[in-house]
């Protein structure tokens, strides 16, 4: 809930009203309203005019016509895969944002569209489409039904559950823990895993645990073996993989004891509603496509999938019935960086840079940065850099100058959450207590701020080609209303989906003029989200979960030829900061000042180095090197060391620049041979390091 006196928001604070959220809001949320007014903003559009970060103020009508005109001249000369999206974040808060930009560039026959996925949910994904057919499908934990909940990699009381629209996390997680139990299995003793019950791993072995688990849950004869087989392809093959594994080497490599790995899928097996949940931190590894094939495997064949109180999948209220739901094959296309499997139909991120620099058909010569940042997302930071600043054509929308669109020849700035109307199209198919929220906006737009679907529907007009509103939902443009809005995209999915008054036909059902008229704080539309249509989601021909195939198989090959006899000295992993999300929001001074970025590392590991707690470390590998501070805690597992992403700023914001943080990801490698192989997936966290203390800080950002 804003409050806005004299047209200007003096305080944002959570709506007590909302069905779901009932008054909890996130601590970033109110510091939107430092974003909007920050002096650092960028409100009219910016030409570069010089180096990196050297811009001057144009008008709208000088600057679009301009883009247009040179994505033509690109087009024409070197063919439609030379043009590019990048999306970030943000995006995924808005509405019909993302949709919009894929729709944009992919209308010019593009297959170039890249985002954070690749360092965040790319392994899930390619998981989803090989065990439900479809990389679009996103299963979740039933929470207010959950008796017994295991976390792997995930931190919900930072994260509140990403991939899962769950407002009030912290309190649903302590009714499951005052049940059966929510173990948290992580290289850290999260701010979660302090709450409740806590498992320590070496990163990047969820793998051998699931495996350990399933092993202990087939020898206990746990497992419905006839039920599997009639809901599922491939158990029969995947369960004599899982026995000829040995638990002693799953314990050995996950550094787990057998024991407690036979406690975990005891109780795993005898809770009445059970559900096991992994987040980024089983995503960013080298064998994550196949920990999260396991994660379903877990869930279905303890029969705790598609129940109420396990993990289920959603159905979005904003897909028209009749509608086909994009479903998104396996393998069918490849990047021309790599070789590798193009999920979602997005590219795999880290390879942006070789992208540009690679000469030959379909390289990228110009890009649309939307709301992003690879400078600091991508590993090779540097490398991306210099890529960004060889494009013949770099336009970002954006409320800043960063890291990446330092080197844009255009910066188009586009309105804050406050500043347009919003709702929950794109995560609403994710929450077990669906709800609809239609907001209208809080002030008008800053400055010369514009859409971001405004953008580039004035691009595509420039150049000749459909509207939007008519690519997005199918009407004619010409009984389309000329000043449609994303929620205009938005109403119309939300009235021709399955709660919808489909244009009258169906009286009491929902609109957005009814839901702004008659629920301003939001509608509870139905009680829960039905577990059991979950079955009904399954996108392959036999409507059946694929618990092994070719590209499994293959998986657990690899993970056994993979078994470490000489561990590595340290293994980088990473970590989300609770005033932080992720880089775009690190200029507001309420919670820059918070942010403490920090190595963590055992004090075992501290002794063995000779470094002193607050100490400067030089962290250092093949790939490069950072300086970063040195936090000894118990907190973190021996043999590991932890540090958050996001950091490493020198752009064009004072307060984000001032953050004594180096960017992680320089850690990283950039070649595509090292990342996971089947999801195109960077290798982020498991990283091999060395570290040593050194006396004065040298900055490796």
């Amino acid at each position: 809930m804003a409050t806005v006196q004299d047209g200007q928001i003096s305080n944002i604070e959570a709506d007590r009203q909302h069905p779901v959220s009932k008054g909890y809001a996130c601590i970033k949320g109110p510091a939107i309203a430092d974003i909007t007014y920050d002096k650092e903003r960028v409100l009219r559009p910016l030409r570069r005019v010089g180096g990196p970060g050297e811009f001057e103020t144009v008008q709208w009508e000088d600057a679009l016509p301009d883009i247009a005109r040179r994505m033509v001249e690109i087009l024409d000369a070197r063919g439609p895969n030379s043009v590019g999206m990048y999306l970030g974040n943000p995006s995924a808060f808005s509405t019909q944002h993302a949709a919009a930009a894929q729709t944009f560039i992919r209308l010019f026959g593009s297959d170039k569209v890249y985002s954070a996925m690749h360092v965040d949910i790319g392994a899930r994904s390619a998981a989803s489409a090989l065990v439900f057919g479809d990389a679009g499908l996103m299963p979740f934990p039933d929470l207010p039904d959950c008796d017994f909940l295991l976390i792997l990699g995930g931190n919900p009381v930072v994260s509140h559950l990403s991939l899962s629209t769950v407002p009030r996390v912290l309190e649903k997680l302590r009714a499951i823990a005052q049940r059966e139990g929510v173990v948290v299995v992580d290289p850290r003793r999260t701010e979660t895993a302090r709450r409740f019950e806590h498992q320590s791993i070496m990163p990047d072995t969820d793998a051998w645990l699931l495996i350990g688990i399933l092993k202990c849950l087939i020898e206990q004869e746990a497992i419905d073996n006839d039920r599997v087989n009639s809901q599922t392809t491939g158990w029969n093959h995947l369960k004599s993989t899982i026995v000829s594994f040995d638990l002693f080497q799953a314990s050995q490599q996950c550094g787990i004891p057998e024991g407690s790995i036979r406690r975990l899928a005891t109780r795993f097996a005898k809770a009445k509603r059970a559900a096991c949940y992994g987040r980024v931190g089983t995503n960013r590894g080298q064998f994550s496509t196949l920990t999260s094939v396991l994660i379903d495997a877990l869930n279905i064949v303890t029969g705790n999938f598609g129940i109420s109180g396990g993990t289920i999948i959603g159905q979005s209220a904003f897909v028209p019935e009749g509608m086909q739901v994009p479903v998104f094959p396996y393998g069918n296309e490849r990047s021309r960086i790599g070789n590798l499997p193009l999920i979602w139909g997005l590219q795999p991120g880290g390879a942006l840079a070789a992208e540009i620099t690679t000469p030959g058909e379909g390289q990228l010569r110009a890009l649309f940065l939307d709301s992003g940042n690879p400078v600091l997302s991508y590993p090779d930071g540097k490398s991306t850099a210099k890529a960004l600043d060889s494009l013949d054509l770099m336009v970002s929308l954006d409320f800043y100058v960063t890291e990446s669109n330092k080197y844009a020849d255009y910066i188009l700035p586009t309105p804050t959450f406050v500043e347009r109307a919003d709702t929950n199209d794109l995560w609403g198919a994710n929450a077990p207590e669906p709800w609809i929220h239609c907001v209208s906006a809080v002030i008008e737009p800053l400055g010369e701020t514009r859409a971001e679907f405004d953008i580039y529907n004035a691009l595509l007009s420039l150049m000749g080609k459909p509207d939007l509103v008519s690519l997005l939902t199918g009407v004619d443009p010409t009984s389309a209303s000329e000043s449609a809005t994303p929620t205009d995209v938005a109403d119309f999915c939300l009235r021709m989906g399955p709660y919808g008054d489909k244009f009258g036909d169906e009286p009491d059902g929902l609109n957005f003029r009814k839901l702004q008229r008659e629920h301003p704080h939001g509608l509870r539309y139905i009680e829960r989200m039905p577990a059991a249509a979950s079955w009904s989601r399954i996108a392959h021909a036999d409507g059946k979960a694929c618990l092994m195939d070719g590209v499994i198989k293959g998986e657990f090959f690899r993970l056994s030829e993979s078994v470490l006899s000489d561990i590595p000295p340290l293994r980088l992993f990473g970590r989300r900061l609770i005033h932080s999300l992720n880089s775009w929001m690190h200029n507001s001074p309420r919670l820059s000042k918070k942010l403490r970025p920090t190595l963590q590392i055992h004090p075992h590991d501290a002794e063995t180095h000779d470094i002193e707690n607050g100490q400067w470390v030089r962290v250092h590998n093949d790939h490069g090197e950072i300086t970063v501070l040195a936090e000894i805690t118990d907190s973190v597992a021996k043999g590991a060391v932890c540090y958050p992403h996001g950091f490493g700023h020198d752009g064009g914001w004072t307060s984000a620049n001032k953050t004594q943080g180096a960017n992680v990801n320089q850690l990283a490698s950039s070649n595509p041979e090292d990342w996971e192989q089947v999801s195109g997936s960077c290798f982020l966290d498991g990283i091999p390091v060395a570290i040593e203390a050194i006396v004065e800080p040298v900055d490796h950002a």
